[in-house]
């Protein structure tokens, strides 16, 4: 029996009101505390749970607003490429 895939691996039922319950083997393995802050996103059709630490942790990962612009021109560009 592996007993890292089972740690891993924990079902948790969604609510009628879609909240869930982090299992308390994550819960202490990422310290996750009550009224700590995880952001949700969805990464090629995968739900994440990511432990947010402060307001400025969650910015050091993100796109600055010109980080934003040039891969939008970017991604403009190559789109014009491919409908020649």
């Amino acid at each position: 029996m592996n007993i890292e895939k089972i740690i891993r691996e924990k079902p948790v039922k969604v609510t009628n009101n879609g909240m869930i319950t982090i299992p308390a083997v994550f819960r202490r393995k990422y310290n996750l505390n009550d009224g700590d802050k995880v952001l949700v996103l969805e990464d090629e059709g995968v739900l994440k749970i990511i432990p947010i630490r402060s307001d400025k942790e969650l910015r050091k990962n993100s796109y600055s607003r010109e980080d934003m612009k040039d891969l939008s021109k970017k991604i403009k560009q190559e789109e014009l490429k491919r409908e020649k």
